[in-house]
């Protein structure tokens, strides 16, 4: 998806299991996020749980749902842990966070999308 100031390795641990090593880097910060992923290809399923990083523990589950020959659904659950978030944080806080995170997700689906389209074309 060539995001921009980031880079992925994948290291492959099993026939479905691979880690993903995610370096992110702007002006003033370089973040590393490790994820391990467990695919169930034959289930259109899939886990992405962070082991290392700021969001670590967190854990992401995904699963495609056919609805019919052209189109389909995407079920997530996620569980978004920030440690750098303070324990005082007030209701408000949490809103806005969550806020900000489905619409930064929901952009890095749109762009999936695109490429997944351009793909299934060629």
């Amino acid at each position: 998806m060539q995001e921009k100031n980031a880079e992925r390795e994948v290291q492959h641990v099993a026939e479905n299991v691979r880690i993903l090593t995610d370096t992110y880097v702007d002006e003033n910060n370089r973040a590393v996020k490790e994820k391990l992923v467990c695919l169930y290809p034959d289930q259109l399923f899939w886990t992405s749980t962070h082991v290392a990083g700021p969001n670590k523990h967190s854990q992401f589950l995904y699963q495609i749902i056919p609805e019919n020959k052209k189109r389909s659904c995407l079920r997530f659950v996620g569980l978004h842990l920030d440690y750098r978030i303070k324990e005082d944080i007030s209701r408000k806080e949490i809103d806005g966070i969550s806020r900000k995170l489905r619409k930064i997700d929901s952009e890095t689906w749109k762009i999936l999308a695109k490429e997944m389209e351009k793909e299934l074309k060629h």
